[in-house]
């Protein structure tokens, strides 16, 4: 059992769930037995926290890739049903809700009002915040330029953050950078407005960066998270020092960028939610070069792992995120892909593992989850692999349990196979 505390694994362990909480775990034999417990046996399976992923885009996948027109509410239910099979239990959306549609999923799952369905939990930034690019579309994301506010002003940004207050999202998010010199820059004085707004509100900004500077300028700003790691130059002292001084979390963001080939297609766990046609689709477009890594080439990307090993040495709040939902990221697969490139740059695996459990939970504010141990939710994936021995282990999924339940994924299978080909 992998406990999602750094190095806590117990062998031979036991755990007693009641009322959806964990009531007892430890090695197997301080168990105090009851025959009025119904028993599971795992016997040969390795059990580790159910994933939390704080950084994605919902809604926009379908088939091989990401599209405008793909965003919908019944897309948005698909994609929360595709996550909670691969055992992610939270998935927060960053910046690219459209016409508030994210936060009224969300908010019917608060309300109850989807519990008839098995479901990741679901978080919102509702509208990101960017500079509007004269005479051409944003620096947002491909697929929601239009659906992200372009700030033109302080007061503008603010008014903005005060709207997506009163909708009560659970964070912002705001596009800083210039897309490799093609877009505008979020100017500071904006930048600035956008996060002291937000905090006014008690809510966390996420920026996305793409260099050492941009980082700077965004932690001076007073943002909360770097939604990429910095990709140019090699991070430097003063950089580190800034994000451990003011207790900075840093995204992961790998796999996305990650030079793998297409190998990765061909794995039973993809095929079992993924139709065949949509893998061959996306594996001619990696073969031609289409869903292009965000700017980076295998240098940059052997430079990300490189910054990835100096902030889990230097102590930098490292956190896992899959940047789901578009170029190849498959929702509910991509987290096992993070989990691989985390793993395959030299990451521990229980560290890798803590990242995407305790850490991200702990980003939310989840005090009930991202931990196995007494009085946290019994939310959990059973494993018939080990992933200390071989990380894309986590992919082998014989289970997934949600407060103690063993949720139905054969059921869930049926009904996104039968949406697939609606």
């Amino acid at each position: 059992m992998i406990l999602g505390e750094g190095d806590l694994v117990i062998e031979d362990a036991g755990m007693v769930v009641r009322d959806g909480l964990i009531e007892e775990l430890g090695p197997r034999e301080t168990i105090t037995p009851a025959p009025t417990r119904q028993t599971v046996s795992l016997a040969g399976r390795t059990v580790m926290p159910a994933i939390v992923n704080p950084h994605g885009h919902i809604g926009y996948w379908k088939g091989a890739g990401a599209n405008s027109a793909n965003f919908s509410e019944r897309n948005i239910l698909d994609h929360l049903r595709r996550l909670v099979y691969y055992g992610v239990s939270v998935f927060q959306s960053l910046g690219t809700d459209r016409d508030d549609t994210e936060i009224r999923v969300r908010d019917m799952q608060r309300r109850g009002e989807l519990d008839n369905e098995v479901l990741a939990t679901l978080y919102t930034a509702g509208s990101g915040i960017v500079a509007p690019t004269p005479g051409s579309s944003n620096g947002g994301p491909f697929f929601a330029v239009d659906a992200i506010h372009e700030a033109t002003s302080p007061e503008d940004a603010r008014r903005h953050v005060r709207a997506l207050a009163a909708k009560d999202v659970d964070a912002v998010k705001l596009w800083l950078d210039d897309r490799h010199g093609t877009k505008a820059r979020l100017r500071p004085d904006i930048c600035r407005a956008i996060i002291d707004e937000a905090h006014t509100h008690g809510l966390k900004v996420a920026a996305h960066i793409y260099t050492v500077d941009d980082a700077k300028e965004a932690i001076r700003a007073g943002a909360d998270i770097l939604a990429h790691l910095p990709r140019t130059p090699e991070p430097d002292a003063e950089l580190i020092e800034l994000l451990i001084t003011h207790d900075i979390a840093v995204f992961t963001s790998m796999s996305i960028q990650r030079p793998d080939g297409d190998a990765w297609l061909d794995d039973p766990a993809l095929a079992e939610l993924v139709p065949v046609e949509a893998i061959t689709d996306l594996r001619a477009r990696i073969r031609a070069n289409a869903p292009q890594p965000l700017f980076d080439t295998t240098e940059s990307y052997q430079r990300m792992e490189s910054t990835l090993r100096t902030f889990f040495d230097a102590g930098v709040r490292v956190v896992f995120s899959a940047d789901t939902g578009l170029l190849t990221q498959f929702p509910g697969f991509a987290e096992h892909r993070e989990l691989e490139a985390l793993a395959a740059a030299g990451v521990p695996p229980l560290t890798a593992i803590q990242s995407a459990t305790q850490r991200s939970a702990a980003l939310l504010g989840l005090t009930d989850r991202g931990v196995l141990k007494p009085g946290k939710r019994a939310d959990f994936i059973v494993l018939d692999a080990n992933p200390l021995v071989r990380m894309p282990h986590t992919r082998r999924i014989e289970s997934v349990y949600l407060q103690g339940r063993p949720i139905d994924r054969r059921a869930i299978r049926d009904r996104v196979r039968k949406d697939a080909h609606a």
